[in-house]
């Protein structure tokens, strides 16, 4: 049985599980981890973090405002780190070390399980991570694409009206 529980709620059992060496397994909710979590479709297991985080690594923190993130670290400055989501192109930072949660080891997507550790997900990782100024760019360029087009478009059927 399935049962749906607020991140209040069951943080405090998932650190004192991850803290003893256990994992946790959950379904993330939300579109910021897009292409790679679709939203309360797949799944993803946390561990403890071993610090320092590697670069590219999935992260479960608490951001001071007190709601729960799932993100990618994408690079450290100083003493903290900075996150993105896989569907965002703003990176986050001043993350701590005490407001990280969990890191995820594996995933499940579309039925099949993923270690992050496959070379075929570190390869996605890297350039996924290294590619959001272009993809950001090309948003762009379809958006503009598409107001010209509606533009076009609009002024067609005036025509033939």
């Amino acid at each position: 049985m399935n049962k749906l529980v607020s991140m209040d709620e069951i943080v405090p059992i998932m650190r004192e599980q991850i803290a003893h060496g256990g994992k946790v397994r959950f379904t993330p909710k939300g579109n910021s981890m897009l292409p790679l979590f679709r939203n309360n479709l797949d799944t993803v297991t946390l561990e403890k973090p071993e610090f320092p985080l590697k670069k590219y690594s999935i992260v479960l923190y608490q951001r001071k405002s007190g709601q729960y993130v799932l993100h990618r670290m994408v690079g450290i400055r100083d003493i903290y780190y900075i996150m993105r989501g896989d569907n965002q192109y703003r990176n986050e930072y001043g993350i701590s070390e005490d407001q990280i949660i969990a890191v995820v080891s594996e995933f499940t997507r579309k039925g099949k399980s993923a270690k992050v550790t496959d070379t075929a997900y570190r390869i996605y990782s890297v350039l996924w991570s290294n590619t959001v100024f272009i993809r950001k760019r090309y948003k762009l360029l379809r958006r503009a694409l598409g107001k010209i087009k509606r533009k076009i478009l609009r002024k067609r059927n005036e025509k033939f009206k």
